[in-house]
């Protein structure tokens, strides 16, 4: 109710006055509209306090923000759902939040963790979870907790740990309905290599759980670890050794799945049959498996790649061919396009389509020769391992600049290294140099707000009870407002000395006195309108940015014209060679600086954004402006009815005063209201200050560690880069070898065919020959005779 007779008033105020801003009031309505609205006020001062409580309602509730984080990962937008729970997180500790919704931020927090690769902080997560597991409402989570758990321990390698996992499963209560619980145990059990625990803890998975089918599938996995033939044996050719797990896996595709990951689930279980058929040579069984798995599966790629040696060895090599086209349009980025492209041109070639076969021969090499030779290049140059850490690690090593290598090449070491922790390391590393970074950028803003006149938008309550409190003020100042349109009306338009001074430096501030906000609508206009103009700043950069990015297209264009120059049959001499690349690098420094005041310039619309709005310096003018319009119409009035204009003036003067009376009082209120408020954000504000400052001194404290770790890894990791990209050079070397052995034998191909050809034709001429030249004998025989 006090909402509606707020927006009522204030709707009212903008109704007598929009005719009053326009022209000048008369002097009767001018006094009877800012009686009205000082009347409107003075009823109005109880809703000041009302609208901090609204305004604490208007906020998002931890429920809310969990179900917003939930959305967010399901959309894979880890970092803000993050941000979201951890928010939530925050509110439980300081007593804001229901314990139900800290179980469900933990949890969705650990998830957002594991699948964005932070597998450390999500540890934390779980085991907080796990560690309540006993108690309600955390007993939902422990299972999948758990299992989330095992999943950990297998990727990093810690399988020391899963003893304790399993003691600590055993201990929470067997009674789970989700069937998480047993399903975490069987996979810790499988992970220590323990088969038959772990299939007795399948057992205990109902049938109806949502980790039915990914259970059956583990059981599935349990079957061909027992079916495998012990080391150095062979199990090729035997189609009865994985009968019982091709069964199993049979039995999973036949199983409901309603959900992405379920369906995931299916075609994995199809992919595994398929590679049993494969082992056991039922190579027809293996197609019409492999032809089930959806065309949307994230296994689609290796799939197709693994049906085509399947045709391969069928001996249908146009379906192979079909398989690996499939392949290249579908999933170019495959870590098998190489190979696939090289077998594709293999099989061409053994069709006899030549030409297709070469073109693709050739495009593979155009495609691979180029990244071989620059990986080579950098491993010679490079002997420092620290240099390949510091490649991976520095967000500034990106395709384009001197010594970055392409992603292809990074992708491939990783690929090389997917059993080693290295580039998980690396990938912490530049993770918390980002976080750090961004927690710095964010100490800045929050220190630039905090320090500030704008201090109060970060306590929303207090920013609703001080906007209701200046809008009242205005709409007080407004009025008065009104009754210096009245003295318009009645007295001189151009009095002489100092009343006519006074007069006309009021008339002045008129216009901008009328821009002070005095509703809710009218500080949300305001605050867009500044906010539309840090988005044109913005809009600015950005068009910057994109020339940046086009002048380094560019110079990535003339450097590769410069290095290709020999192959294409262009020549130039060493010294214009020379001025040539002078130029090129010198552009690549103003590039480099150009970029970095774009990244300044980017940082300061963001530490400007964070200071617009309520409080910055347009409602410093504000308070200026009204201050000062109502000590010149004070003083106007003072001089008008002491006989300073005409009678008529001097009497309306006088009339007024209990109105400016009124509008004092209620100004000196409102104005005391106000600076409690400020003084009340100030005391907070500097609360949080040191707050911010504590935390900031923490901040730094984890950059030094970061580095000293950083320091000690450099050396280890740097070396197993070192590793991998020199087994990536190895293997883009073989399928640059493949590609041009595949060109020399389409040569080959393509000669000796036409050597069949006119070896065919000779013979097909001679016997021409003969047999004319028998004719010939014959016809001459018949003429001796006759």
């Amino acid at each position: 109710m006090g909402r509606h007779r707020l927006l009522a008033g204030a709707l009212a105020t903008a109704t007598w006055l929009a005719p009053a801003l326009a022209s000048a009031l008369s002097a009767s309505d001018a006094q009877t509209r800012a009686a009205t609205s000082l009347k409107q006020v003075e009823g109005e001062l109880g809703q000041i306090g009302a609208a901090a409580a609204k305004a604490a309602q208007r906020q998002r509730t931890p429920a809310s923000r969990v179900a917003d984080a939930e959305l967010l990962v399901g959309i894979k937008d880890w970092d803000r759902a993050i941000d979201l729970l951890s928010q939530v997180i925050e509110l439980h500790r300081q007593g804001k939040a229901s314990v139900a919704a800290h179980a469900d931020a933990s949890f969705l927090l650990g998830e957002a963790y594991f699948k964005s690769g932070q597998l450390l902080s999500a540890e934390l997560h779980f085991r907080e979870i796990l560690d309540k597991g006993a108690t309600v409402p955390y007993d939902r989570f422990a299972g999948r907790s758990l299992g989330r758990l095992v999943d950990i321990a297998i990727q990093t390698g810690r399988l020391d740990g899963l003893d304790d996992l399993v003691a600590r499963a055993a201990r929470l209560s067997g009674a789970d309905p989700t069937g998480s619980l047993p399903y975490a145990r069987a996979k810790a059990y499988f992970a220590k290599r323990d088969l038959a625990a772990a299939k007795s803890a399948i057992a205990s998975v109902p049938s109806s759980s949502a980790w039915a089918i990914q259970a059956q599938y583990l059981l599935g996995v349990i079957l061909v670890r027992e079916a495998a033939p012990a080391p150095g044996g062979d199990g090729a050719g035997q189609p009865t050794r994985y009968a019982a797990a091709v069964e199993q896996f049979r039995r999973v595709t036949r199983m409901s799945a309603p959900t992405a990951q379920q369906r995931h689930v299916v075609d994995l279980a199809w992919m595994a049959v398929g590679r049993l058929f494969y082992e056991s040579d039922q190579f027809l069984d293996a197609s019409e498996a492999y032809s089930h798995v959806d065309r949307t599966s994230p296994e689609l790629g290796h799939m197709l790649y693994e049906l085509a040696w399947v045709y391969v060895r069928l001996g249908d090599y146009q379906r192979a061919q079909r398989s690996l086209e499939v392949l290249s349009a579908t999933d170019p980025d495959s870590r098998e396009i190489a190979d696939g492209t090289l077998l594709r041109a293999d099989l061409m070639l053994r069709s006899g389509q030549f030409a297709e076969a070469l073109a693709l021969y050739e495009s593979v090499r155009s495609r691979f020769e180029p990244i071989r030779e620059q990986v080579a290049t950098f491993l010679a140059t490079s002997t420092d391992p620290a240099v390949y850490y510091d490649l991976l690690v520095d967000e500034s090593a990106k395709e384009g600049s001197e010594k970055a290598l392409p992603p292809l090449a990074l992708r491939w070491a990783r690929e090389e290294a997917e059993d080693s922790r290295a580039f998980a390391v690396i990938d912490d590393v530049a993770r918390a140099r980002d976080l750090v970074r961004r927690s710095r950028r964010l100490v800045v803003k929050l220190e630039g707000v905090l320090s500030g006149g704008g201090r109060v938008r970060a306590f929303p309550e207090l920013q609703a009870s001080l906007e209701a409190a200046l809008a009242l003020a205005n709409r007080v100042a407004l009025a008065r407002m009104a009754l210096a349109q009245g003295m318009d009306d009645v007295g001189s338009a151009s009095p002489g000395g100092e009343l006519g001074r006074v007069r006309a430096e009021r008339r002045s501030l008129m216009k901008r006195l009328a821009m002070a906000p005095a509703s809710d609508g009218d500080f949300r206009r305001r605050e867009s309108q500044g906010e539309k103009q840090w988005n044109r700043v913005s809009q600015q950069v950005q068009r910057m940015s994109l020339e940046a990015d086009r002048l380094q297209a560019l110079i990535n264009a003339l450097e590769r014209v410069m290095r290709d120059a020999d192959k294409h049959g262009v020549t130039r001499d060493p010294e214009s060679r020379r001025r040539f690349r002078a130029e090129i690098d010198d552009n690549k420094r103003l590039l480099e600086g150009f970029r970095s005041r774009i990244n300044e310039l980017r940082d300061r619309i963001d530490l400007g954004r964070s200071q617009v709005g309520f409080g910055d310096q347009r409602y410093v003018d504000d308070d200026r402006i009204r201050a000062r319009f109502r000590q010149l119409f004070a003083r106007e009035v003072e001089l008008v009815a002491g006989g300073g204009d005409g009678g008529s003036a001097a009497e309306y003067a006088r009339a007024i005063r209990p109105l400016l009376a009124r509008a004092d009082s209620l100004e000196a209120r409102l104005e005391g209201t106000a600076t409690e408020l400020q003084r009340t954000a100030k005391q907070r504000g500097e609360k949080l200050l040191a707050d911010v400052a504590r935390e900031s001194s923490a901040i730094e404290d984890y950059a030094s560690k970061l580095e000293a770790m950083d320091l000690e890894a450099r050396s280890a990791v740097g070396e197993v880069a070192m590793r991998n990209l020199a087994l990536v050079r190895d293997r883009l070397k073989g399928v640059v070898l493949r590609a041009d052995v595949g060109i020399v034998q389409q040569a080959w191909e393509v000669r000796e065919t036409q050597r069949i050809r006119v070896r065919n034709l000779q013979r097909e001429r001679a016997r021409e020959e003969l047999r004319l030249n028998d004719e010939l004998r014959e016809v001459l025989d018949d003429a001796e005779v006759q």
